[in-house]
C-alpha cells in the first residue's frame, strides 16, 4: 500500500513540477496591412501538439505553453506566422494578408469582416486613394471612387454643401443624404446656418479633416446597412480614424500650396455691343466706359494645407495624434474658408481581459462667405447681370451704384459674412472579454457642433445703404449623445463551421438650440454688431430634442469560407413618429456561395481564381421630417394688442409611420490570373412605400398642407468595378481600376396620382411613372425665321398655347455615372490620373434666361450677337424686344442643355526620395508631388460649369444653374516626410 501511495505521490509531484514549467502566453493579432485591425477567430496552436487556441472577437488570445515551445498563427487569408516562445509571456503577432484567399480586411457595421466574406453590397475608398486627392472634404475625395455613389459638388463655393446619393433617391422629402458613421458614432450633417446664402449652405462634413481617415467603407444595399436601420434606407458611410500600432513613435509631416482660378468664364457683352443692342449712343464716346464685372469680382486665389501627425506605442498603449491647418482663399471676392483640427485616438490593454480607449477630435472653421444664385445682392451673380457700361468707382472713389443691379465689388470687398463653427466629436469605449470567445463592448460619443453667424452690410454697399447699415447675428448650437453596446460570441464548430453571433442596444439624444437676431440703423460703418443698431427689426429662438433608442442582432455564419450566411434584424423607436408607429422592425438577410472554392472548380484548368456568387434581401426605414409632425402643434408670437398669444401651427396626423423601403440585390465577384484582373458586377431593385411629405390641402382647412405618407417610387440599377493590374516588373508597374452604373428612378404612385409642380427656377416635377425632378415646360421648336419669335409645341393640338401644353423637356438624372483611375509607377516616380464622369443627364440653364432674354437692365453673353435680326434670318436666338408678346423666354426646351462632362478630376506626379539617402537625412521616407485638380472639364454645356445647382442639397430642385458658384482648377506642389 505505501508502495502505491508512493508512486502516486511522485507522479502528482511530476506533474505539479511539469505545470510549474509552464507559462502563460497572451497577446492580440491584428492585420498589418489593414492598419493593425484586430483579426478575430485566427487558429494559435502549439507546434507539434494538438493543443490551441482561437482568438477572440478583439483578436485576443491566451494559451499556456513551455517557455521554449513555438506557436504557430493561422487564418484563412492570412500567410501564417510561425513563432518561438523563448519565455516570453507576451507575444503580440500581425499577420500578413494572403490576397489570393480571403482578401483584405473591411470595416462593416459593429466590426469588420474579410472582403471575401461579405455578403452585401459594399465599396472600399483607401487612403492611398483620398492622399491623391487635393480636396479636403470628405465628400470631396470620396467623389468617382466607389459605383454607385454620386457625389455633386453643386457649387465652387469654399466650404459648401455637396450632394451624396447611394443608388439614387428613395425619398421626395425625408431626405436622400446617407448616414455618416465616424469611428462607430453616427455623425451630424447638413446645412445648420439660419443666414440664407440661396444654396450655399455650409457642410458639416467640412469640419473633418480627411487625412486623419485610414479608410471609408460605403455600404450600398439593405443586406450591408440594415444593422443601422432607420437611417439605412440611403445608404451608409463608415470612416475609420488613423490610430496607434506597437512601433516606435513615428512623425508625418505634410504640406501643400497651390493656386486656384477659373477654367470657364461667360462671355458677356462689352460697352460697344451693348449700346448696339439697346440702340443707344454712349454719353462720352472718347472716353467709353468699358467695365469687365467679371475680371473684377474674379481673381487668382492660393490654397495651403499643413499637416503634422505622430502615431506609435508599446505593448499596452498605443496613440495617434494630429493637426491640421488648412486655408482655401475663394476666387470670388469675398470668398475664403479655413479650417484648424486635431484629433487623438487612444488605446490602452488593462489586462489580458479588459482593454479601453477614446477618439477625440476638434475643430474650428472660419468660412466668409458672399450671397449667390437667387439674391440681388450677389458678386458674382451681379458681375454676370451688370452692364459693362457703369464704372466700379466714382471720381471721388466711393463706389458706383448706377448699375441695375449693386455693385457686385462693394459686396465682395465692404459686406461681412462669417460662420464660426467649433466642432468636437469623440468617443471612449471599453471591451470586455467575459469568456475567452464572449466579448463585451460599449461605446459611448458624443458630436457637438457649435456655429455662430456674422453679417453685416454698411452703408457702403446698395443694400446697406437702405436701412443705414443691416447686421444679423445666429448661434446654432447642435448636441448628439450615442451609445453603443455589443455582446460578441465567436466560434468554429467542427473545424469548418464558423459563426459569430451580435446583440446590441444603442440610444440617441440629439438637441438643436437657435437663437437669431437682426438689427438695422447703425451710426456708422465702425460698429457693426447688434448692440450698436438702433432698431431691432427681427429676433427669434427656438429648441428641439429628440431621440431614437434600438435593438439590433446579428448573425454571421461560414461553412469553410465557402457558403457565407448573413441575417440582421433591428428594432427602432423614433420619437418623430406617434405612439401606434414609433417602433419599426428592419430585418435583412444575404448569402453568398464562393464556387472557385468547390472542388469541381478547382478541378478545371480556369484563370479563374475567385468566384464569388452574392443574393441579399432588407428593409430599411427613413424618419427624416420634421419633428413632432403627428402632433397638433401651437407657436407663440401671436400677439394682439400688446398681449401675448397662441396660435395652431399644422394639422396632426396620427397615422404618420416610417416610410419604408424594400431593397432586392445580387452580385457576382470575379478574380482572374490571382486577381490581375478583378471585376464587380451588381444589380438591385429598391422599392419605397409609404413617402413622407406634406401635401398640399385646402385652405378652407385652415392651414397649406399636412405631413402624410403619399406615395411609393423605385430605383432600379446596376454597377461595374473592373480593377486590373496590367503591368508589373520591378521598374515599372501600371494599374487601372473603372466604375461605372445606372440607376434609373421612377415615381410609381402619389396622392391621389396629382403631380408636385413648379418646384424651383427650373420647374422640376414629381409626376407618376416618370423619373424624380423631371424638367417641366414648354416645348421648344426652333426660331420662326419669318417673325424672329420662338415656335412652341401645341401639344394639345387645340390651336392654342396655353399651360395645358406643358410637357417633359429633360431630366436631371444621369444615364451613367463612374470614374476612372489610372496609377503608373516608375522606379521612384508614380503619376496617378482620375478622370470622373456624368453622362445623360441635363441642365436647366436659368441663368440664360436673363442674359439671353435681350430685355431689362441685364448684360447679355454674346451669344445673343447670333440674334434674328430680319424675316428669313435662321438662328436659334430669338428677336429682341423689351414687350415680348411670344413670352420667348418663359420655361421651355430651349435652356435645355446637355450637362454630360467627362472631367480630369486629379493628376498627381510624385518623385519618392530613395530610401538610403532618406535614412542619411534622418527621414525614414520623403515624397514630393505636384497635384492638378479639375485640370480640364470635356462638355457641350454653355455655362460655367456643368456640375451645378443652385439648390444645393434639395432633394427636388436637381440639375438647375442659375448664376451659381463654378468649381475651381487647382494647381499644387507639395511634399510629405515620415520620420
Amino acid at each position: 500500500m505505501k508502495r502505491v501511495f508512493l508512486c502516486l505521490f511522485f507522479v502528482f509531484a511530476g506533474v505539479l513540477a511539469l505545470q510549474a514549467q509552464q507559462i502563460q502566453v497572451s497577446g492580440v493579432v491584428t492585420s498589418v496591412r489593414e492598419g493593425d485591425i484586430s483579426l478575430p477567430g485566427v487558429t494559435v496552436m502549439v507546434q507539434g501538439t494538438t493543443r490551441g487556441t482561437i482568438t477572440d472577437m478583439e483578436g485576443r488570445y491566451e494559451i499556456m505553453v513551455q517557455p521554449n515551445d513555438t506557436l504557430v498563427f493561422s487564418f484563412v487569408g492570412m500567410v501564417p506566422r510561425t513563432i518561438p516562445v523563448e519565455g516570453r509571456s507576451i507575444i503580440n503577432v500581425g499577420m500578413d494578408m494572403d490576397i489570393a484567399q480571403l482578401g483584405e480586411i473591411v470595416v462593416t457595421g459593429y466590426g469588420t469582416e474579410s472582403r471575401r466574406l461579405i455578403s452585401g453590397a459594399v465599396g472600399v475608398v483607401s487612403e492611398e486613394e483620398m492622399r491623391e486627392s487635393s480636396l479636403r472634404t470628405i465628400d470631396g475625395v470620396l467623389q468617382g471612387r466607389s459605383a454607385g455613389v454620386q457625389i455633386t459638388q453643386s457649387s465652387g463655393t469654399p466650404g459648401a454643401a455637396n450632394t451624396i446619393r447611394i443608388r439614387g433617391n428613395s425619398s421626395i422629402s425625408a431626405g436622400n443624404q446617407p448616414l455618416v458613421v465616424v469611428d462607430g458614432i453616427p455623425l451630424t450633417t447638413g446645412n445648420f446656418g439660419q443666414v440664407g446664402f440661396s444654396g450655399q449652405g455650409i457642410d458639416a462634413l467640412s469640419d473633418i479633416n480627411p487625412s486623419d481617415i485610414e479608410s471609408i467603407t460605403v455600404l450600398k444595399d439593405a443586406s450591408a446597412a440594415a444593422i443601422y436601420g432607420a437611417r439605412a434606407t440611403n445608404g451608409v458611410i463608415l470612416i475609420t480614424t488613423k490610430r496607434g500600432s506597437k512601433q516606435e513613435t513615428r512623425l508625418s509631416f505634410h504640406a501643400t500650396t497651390g493656386m486656384q482660378d477659373l477654367e470657364n468664364r461667360l462671355e458677356m457683352l462689352n460697352a460697344e455691343q451693348w449700346h448696339d443692342l439697346k440702340g443707344t449712343q454712349p454719353a462720352d464716346p472718347a472716353n467709353l466706359v468699358d467695365t469687365d464685372w467679371l475680371s473684377e469680382v474674379l481673381r487668382t486665389a492660393p490654397t495651403m494645407n499643413y499637416e503634422l501627425s505622430a502615431s506609435g506605442g508599446d505593448e499596452t498603449t498605443q496613440f495617434f495624434v494630429s493637426g491640421n491647418y488648412y486655408n482655401q482663399e475663394g476666387i470670388l471676392l469675398g470668398t475664403s474658408f479655413e479650417r484648424l483640427s486635431s484629433r487623438v485616438n487612444l488605446d490602452h490593454t488593462v489586462n489580458e481581459r479588459f482593454d479601453i480607449g477614446l477618439s477625440f477630435g476638434a475643430s474650428y472653421s472660419l468660412n466668409h462667405r458672399v450671397e449667390g444664385d437667387q439674391s440681388l445682392n450677389a458678386p458674382l451673380a451681379n458681375a454676370i447681370a451688370n452692364p459693362a457700361i457703369y464704372p466700379v468707382y466714382n471720381e471721388d472713389g466711393s463706389y458706383n451704384e448706377e448699375a441695375p443691379f449693386a455693385n457686385p465689388v462693394a459686396i465682395g470687398r465692404e459686406a461681412i459674412n462669417e460662420a464660426h463653427s467649433y466642432r468636437t466629436l469623440g468617443n471612449i469605449f471599453g471591451n470586455y472579454r467575459i469568456l475567452h470567445n464572449l466579448t463585451f463592448s460599449t461605446k459611448w460619443g458624443f458630436d457637438y457642433l457649435s456655429l455662430r453667424e456674422h453679417s453685416y452690410d454698411p452703408v457702403t454697399t446698395r443694400q446697406g445703404a437702405r436701412s443705414n447699415g443691416i447686421g444679423l447675428e445666429a448661434q446654432s448650437n447642435v448636441l448628439n449623445i450615442v451609445s453603443n453596446n455589443t455582446l460578441r460570441y465567436v466560434n468554429t464548430f467542427v473545424d469548418n463551421h464558423n459563426v459569430e453571433l451580435l446583440g446590441g442596444y444603442s440610444f440617441e439624444s440629439w438637441q438643436r438650440r437657435r437663437a437669431f437676431i437682426r438689427g438695422v440703423d447703425f451710426p456708422n460703418p465702425y460698429f457693426q454688431y447688434i448692440s450698436e443698431a438702433a432698431t431691432i427689426s427681427n429676433a427669434s429662438a427656438d429648441a428641439t430634442d429628440r431621440g431614437l433608442s434600438s435593438i439590433f442582432g446579428q448573425l454571421r455564419y461560414n461553412y469553410s469560407y465557402r457558403y457565407i450566411l448573413s441575417l440582421t434584424a433591428r428594432y427602432d423607436g423614433s420619437s418623430r413618429f406617434g405612439e401606434d408607429n414609433r417602433y419599426g422592425f428592419f430585418p435583412a438577410a444575404s448569402v453568398a456561395w464562393r464556387i472557385s472554392e468547390e472542388d469541381f472548380f478547382k478541378a478545371w484548368d480556369t484563370p479563374v481564381n475567385e468566384l464569388r456568387w452574392r443574393l441579399g434581401y432588407g428593409i430599411t426605414g427613413n424618419d427624416g421630417i420634421p419633428d413632432f409632425a403627428y402632433l397638433a402643434l401651437f407657436g407663440g408670437g401671436a400677439n394682439y394688442l400688446g398681449q401675448s398669444g397662441i396660435y395652431p401651427r399644422g394639422l396632426s396626423n396620427p397615422d404618420l409611420k416610417w416610410e419604408t423601403t424594400y431593397q432586392y440585390s445580387t452580385g457576382l465577384d470575379i478574380g482572374l490570373l490571382n486577381d490581375r484582373i478583378e471585376l464587380t458586377v451588381d444589380y438591385y431593385y429598391n422599392h419605397t412605400k409609404d413617402l413622407l411629405f406634406s401635401r398640399p390641402i385646402s385652405y378652407t382647412s385652415g392651414y397649406g398642407s399636412i405631413q402624410s405618407n403619399i406615395g411609393e417610387l423605385e430605383n432600379r440599377g446596376i454597377e461595374f468595378t473592373l480593377t486590373t493590374v496590367n503591368i508589373e516588373n520591378n521598374l515599372f508597374s501600371w494599374t487601372s481600376s473603372v466604375n461605372i452604373s445606372r440607376n434609373r428612378n421612377k415615381v410609381l404612385s402619389l396622392y391621389n396620382d396629382q403631380p408636385l409642380d413648379n418646384i424651383g427656377r427650373g420647374s422640376n416635377s414629381v409626376r407618376v411613372g416618370e423619373p424624380m425632378g423631371i424638367f417641366y415646360g414648354y416645348q421648344s421648336l426652333g426660331v420662326d425665321p419669318s417673325t424672329g419669335d420662338i415656335v412652341f409645341a401645341d401639344i394639345n393640338g387645340d390651336g392654342q398655347i396655353t399651360s395645358e401644353d406643358r410637357t417633359k423637356i429633360g431630366d436631371p438624372n444621369p444615364d451613367f455615372i463612374g470614374g476612372i483611375s489610372n496609377r503608373l509607377t516608375y522606379q521612384n516616380f508614380e503619376l496617378n490620373v482620375f478622370l470622373q464622369f456624368s453622362y445623360g443627364n441635363d441642365i436647366f440653364n436659368g441663368t440664360r434666361i436673363y442674359i439671353e432674354s435681350m430685355k431689362g437692365g441685364d448684360n447679355q453673353t454674346t451669344a445673343v450677337l447670333d440674334r434674328w435680326r430680319q424675316p428669313g434670318d435662321e438662328t436659334h436666338i430669338p428677336r429682341a424686344t423689351e414687350l415680348d408678346p411670344n413670352n420667348n423666354n418663359r420655361i421651355s426646351s430651349r435652356f435645355i442643355e446637355d450637362g454630360s462632362y467627362l472631367r480630369v478630376k486629379n493628376v498627381t506626379l510624385s518623385y519618392r526620395l530613395d530610401r538610403n539617402l532618406a535614412s542619411r537625412l534622418g527621414m525614414r521616407s520623403a515624397r514630393v508631388f505636384l497635384t492638378g485638380q479639375n485640370l480640364l472639364t470635356f462638355t457641350n454645356y454653355s455655362g460655367m460649369d456643368p456640375e451645378v445647382n443652385y439648390a444645393g442639397q434639395s432633394t427636388l430642385v436637381m440639375g438647375t444653374d442659375f448664376f451659381t458658384h463654378p468649381q475651381v482648377r487647382t494647381v499644387s506642389l507639395g511634399i510629405n516626410i515620415e520620420m
